[in-house]
């Protein structure tokens, strides 16, 4: 049945609001990223450069912060820097962007007018801010991002996302977001809520607004597909689904294709510079967003700091091109990815890929002895049981002893929590397990369900 209302909005009210009315770029650039997804790699290459040529030399003018770290690497003004040479800059940590925001503000336009926060995962929220010609560029980005997943704007849509927030805002703007989602056809539901009554009200949802599309934080979709598999509660054709904020395990991956339908798309992005790769309809890793970020994926060692090789696990770090007003220049995201080679993607697109996200550096537990255990063996256990286990969560005390929630299915039995209670006293010895059966798992203020945490 062809959709009316999303063909007008697709072709002229939205091209007139945000190229006419507002005159802003966002369609230009999305034009432009359209065409370049089908460069070839060294045409990508020279348009990545070219946009750091011109980031860097805004920056030795107009940002302090980045001037002195210059500086202190023994460059110059003249010294030109390739995509390649960033590993010539030191690199931006969390705490460091913390500390310097206001070092790191340009002191010429473009300025910093739009202020944001992170959600605060790791337990110290990051202040940000860029200009708005970055603003426009990331918008653009998503959306080409999200047509990958058959998403267009003017679409009916279904976003689990995001928590409600703690003060509502004024009324004014509460009426004005009102209005743009209803314009947009988005429906948006906080995703705190995954009991079963909050998430059966989803499905009435689903089933009144008929989305095309569901956007979600991965385990709250991963929490909504299970309660709708085990409720038998689907009613409707495919839906695609495009897994956001969280990494999205392959028994989730396998719930949501259960729920919704085979179209399961994975995006990794951040707050501070939003979409940083997404999956195409050939599902072999996630594009990387070149034109708008450099995205570097290292090892640090005993041997100081290098690439990862392809199919190696590295520290992800991001290079924001279009952000003039507070630059993020080989910034640590704290997040940990696997580089794919460099073969070509079934898509035909030559933009380089991530081959999966493998979670944070922080999620790192600690044995008796101190050595180093990596989350991911929880992942690992809990995947063979997602027939049993909903959702689960691993906390490491300042102790180091851990405790262990578990949400159940019907399916699920007491002689379960034995065996892993056994797997986990083997894997990670001289601790103290403590394991607890609840009914739902409570996400952090942002909306996100962190699966590890290691008390600092």
């Amino acid at each position: 049945m062809t959709d009316l209302y999303g063909q007008l909005f697709r072709r002229l009210l939205y091209p007139s609001w945000e190229g006419g009315i507002r005159q802003r770029p966002t369609l230009e650039h999305l034009k432009r990223l359209e065409r370049t997804q089908w460069c070839s790699l060294d045409e990508l290459h020279a348009f990545q450069q070219a946009e750091l040529d011109k980031l860097l030399s805004h920056v030795w003018k107009s940002v302090p912060h980045y001037r002195a770290r210059f500086e202190e690497s023994g460059l110059g003004p003249s010294d030109r820097l390739s995509v390649e040479d960033l590993n010539k800059l030191p690199l931006l940590t969390r705490a460091d962007a913390s500390r310097n925001l206001e070092a790191r503000k340009s002191t010429s336009p473009p300025l910093p007018v739009i202020d944001k926060s992170t959600s605060g995962t790791s337990g110290n929220p990051l202040v940000f801010a860029y200009d708005r010609g970055s603003e426009y560029w990331r918008q653009a980005t998503k959306l080409r991002g999200y047509a990958w997943a058959g998403y267009q704007p003017g679409d009916r849509s279904l976003h689990f996302w995001g928590a409600p927030p703690v003060a509502p805002p004024p009324l004014a703007k509460r009426a004005k977001v009102s209005l743009d989602h209803w314009v947009r056809r988005e429906l948006y539901i906080a995703c705190t809520d995954c009991s079963e009554a909050a998430l059966s009200e989803v499905v009435r949802l689903i089933r009144k607004q008929g989305p095309s599309v569901i956007v979600c934080y991965a385990q709250a979709g991963a929490a909504l597909a299970r309660h709708v598999n085990e409720t038998g509660s689907r009613t409707w054709n495919d839906i695609s689904v495009i897994a956001a904020a969280e990494r999205l395990f392959s028994s989730d991956r396998a719930a949501i294709a259960q729920a919704f339908g085979p179209q399961v798309f994975e995006t990794y992005g951040s707050r501070e510079v939003m979409l940083i790769a997404a999956e195409c309809e050939a599902h072999q890793g996630l594009h990387l967003s070149m034109e708008n970020l450099v995205v570097e994926v290292i090892v640090r060692d005993a041997n100081g700091e290098r690439p990862a090789q392809p199919g190696e696990l590295g520290e992800v770090v991001v290079t924001d091109l279009h952000n003039y007003g507070a630059p993020f220049i080989r910034y640590l995201t704290g997040d940990l990815a696997i580089r794919s080679d460099q073969g070509s993607c079934a898509c035909g697109r030559s933009l380089p890929r991530l081959q999966a996200i493998e979670g944070r550096t922080m999620d790192t537990l600690r044995d008796g002895a101190g050595r180093a255990v990596s989350g991911m063996f929880f992942s690992v256990l809990f995947a063979a049981l997602a027939d049993k286990v909903r959702q689960f969560q691993v906390v490491q005390r300042k102790d180091r002893a851990i405790d262990l929630r578990i949400v159940p299915t019907s399916l699920f039995d007491d002689s379960l929590l034995e065996r892993v209670q056994s797997h986990c006293v083997q894997f990670i010895p001289g601790v103290e397990f403590r394991t607890e059966i609840v009914e739902q798992l409570a996400p952090d203020r942002g909306g996100k369900l962190r699966v590890v945490v290691v008390e600092s």
